[in-house]
């Protein structure tokens, strides 16, 4: 039968602390961040001025291309509960008449549809805030207006 000793309990104990700052060494020595002047020029890109259709057409492809695809027939589309609408039909839909700010609110979460709500659609105002490294509402509306030009045109 193993005898636990006081000694045995030190040389534990000093192994345990060991390890942790060697943890802690390997941890702080990972960190590969600039040092501050350099990283304190660096700004984060804020899409100020742009071509709204451009930019809005690049925001459309990296975030609902996937699901609404060119005609409502994104890579996902098939996996979802409720299938993402053919996007180029808004206005064909209504009569002719693109409800741009029905759309905002679609968009960002303000004015949630059946299938946005349902966590199948993200609420892209506060994705795009944070994927985006948008700091400000404004910002946030700008990259949804900008979207919904695109999705105008």
């Amino acid at each position: 039968m193993k005898r636990i000793t006081k000694l045995n309990k030190i040389v534990y104990a000093a192994c345990f602390v060991f390890f942790l700052s060697g943890m802690a060494q390997l941890i702080t020595s990972c960190n590969n961040a600039a040092p501050a002047e350099e990283t304190a020029s660096e700004e984060i890109p804020v899409h100020k001025e742009v071509d709204p259709m451009a930019r809005g057409k690049e925001l459309y492809m990296s975030y609902c291309q996937i699901c609404h695809g060119e005609n409502g027939d994104g890579a996902m589309a098939e996996l979802l509960k409720i299938q993402p609408p053919d996007l180029t039909l808004i206005a064909a839909r209504r009569d002719g008449a693109f409800p741009a700010e029905e759309i905002r609110k679609i968009i960002d979460g303000t004015d949630p549809v059946e299938g946005h709500g349902s966590g199948d659609m993200p609420i892209w105002g506060i994705t795009f805030k944070v994927s985006e490294n948008l700091g400000s509402d404004e910002e946030v509306k700008k990259e949804i207006s900008n979207i919904v030009i695109y999705l105008q045109s």
